[in-house]
């Protein structure tokens, strides 16, 4: 009997590993070579709280990517804002949803690329208006909107928030509902390397 059950249990592990190794396993890089991306628009440019140079220090391991904008193949554009991570980062922030249970993103939309270059002048611009403090922290708000006619989010409420951490200016966005009120506050950047968003390798010189 003994020998029996021992010999069944024999059988038992074959059959195991058996069914183990019918399925590779293997390690990807991304996500998307498993999973394909599942967008039509073109990614323009994508911008970290961290900044390039953190990310050259570190060969890309510390990239948070908290804004993204895309241009849609209508010609209109897209800009994706983090508001809230529950668990963590990613480098694709289109395909994880406005309403994902692991994370909050948010979106507005911009009519063409006229709107686009538009807002990348106001973040610029705000960028060298906004004074930091080595000591006292500042907050500021520019209003905006007007970038958001002719898109889909007309009639909302688009500011940009900026603050300090002593010498380092950072920039959010922040979007009003027209017709609720609600607002959304995402996650801020450092606003020196706000051309990371727009696709450029520009870094707005230093101007307390």
């Amino acid at each position: 009997m003994r020998l029996f059950i021992l010999l069944l249990l024999f059988c038992f592990n074959l059959k195991a590993q058996d069914n183990f190794d019918e399925y590779e396993f293997k390690l990807y890089k991304t996500s998307e070579e498993i999973v394909p991306l599942k967008k039509t628009s073109e990614t323009i440019g994508k911008c970290c709280q961290l900044g390039k140079a953190m990310s050259k220090l570190t060969g890309g391991l510390s990239d948070v990517y908290l804004t993204q904008s895309e241009r849609n193949i209508d010609g209109s554009y897209t800009v994706f804002f983090v508001s809230m991570f529950s668990i963590g980062f990613d480098t694709e922030l289109t395909q994880f949803g406005v309403e994902n249970p692991t994370a909050k993103i948010s979106s507005f939309n911009l009519a063409n690329e006229a709107k686009f270059d538009l807002l990348h002048e106001l973040m610029i611009k705000g960028y060298k208006e906004f004074k930091a403090h080595p000591i006292v922290k500042k907050i500021m708000y520019a209003d905006i909107s007007h970038v958001l006619e002719g898109g889909e989010n007309e009639g909302d409420k688009l500011l940009l928030r900026f603050h300090n951490k002593r010498i380092v200016k950072y920039v959010s966005f922040q979007l009003f509902d027209g017709e609720t009120g609600d607002k959304t506050s995402g996650r801020p950047i450092f606003s020196k390397f706000i051309g990371q968003l727009f696709g450029s390798t520009e870094i707005i010189d230093t101007d307390n």
